[in-house]
C-alpha cells in the first residue's frame, strides 16, 4: 500500500490500477480452477453407460455412414460369393447401432425423476371410464 502513495502524499493511480488488475486476474484464475475441478468431479461421477450413451449420441451417425460407405467401396475388392455375407454383417452392425441410438433418444439419460408423465391416450381414457 505504501508504494501507491507518491512523494507528495497523493495516491499513484497507475500503481492502484495495476494492483486491482492483478487482484482481478487472481480472482478469475481462482474461478477457472474451481470450475475445472467441478467439471472433473462431474465427469468422474458419470457411469460408463452414460459416457457411452453420450458418445454414441454424438458419433453414431458418423459410424453408420462410415460402415455403409466402407461396404460400398469394398465391393470392388470382395469376391462376388462373399458380398452377401459382408452385406449381412454390415446390416447387423448398422441395425444394432441404430437400435442403440433409438433407445438413447427415446430414454434420454435414464433419470426417471426428470421424465414428465405421459398423458393417457383416448383408448386408455375410455377404458378408465
Amino acid at each position: 500500500m505504501g508504494e501507491m502513495i507518491d512523494k507528495k502524499g497523493y495516491i499513484d493511480v497507475n500503481s492502484a490500477l495495476k494492483l486491482r488488475e492483478a487482484e482481478g486476474r487472481v480472482e478469475v484464475e481462482k474461478m477457472n480452477a474451481m470450475s475445472d475441478a467441478k467439471f472433473r468431479e462431474l465427469m468422474i461421477k458419470e457411469s460408463a453407460k452414460e459416457v457411452a450413451a453420450k458418445h454414441l449420441a454424438k458419433f453414431a451417425g458418423f459410424y453408420l455412414t462410415f460402415l455403409v460407405m466402407a461396404f460400398i467401396f469394398s465391393i470392388k475388392f470382395i469376391p462376388e460369393s462373399s458380398i452377401a455375407v459382408v452385406a449381412g454383417l454390415i446390416t447387423l452392425v448398422v441395425s444394432n447401432l441404430s437400435m442403440i441410438l433409438k433407445n438413447i433418444v427415446e430414454n434420454g439419460d435414464g433419470n426417471s425423476e426428470e421424465k414428465a408423465p405421459t398423458p393417457p391416450t383416448k383408448k386408455q381414457e375410455s377404458m378408465l371410464s
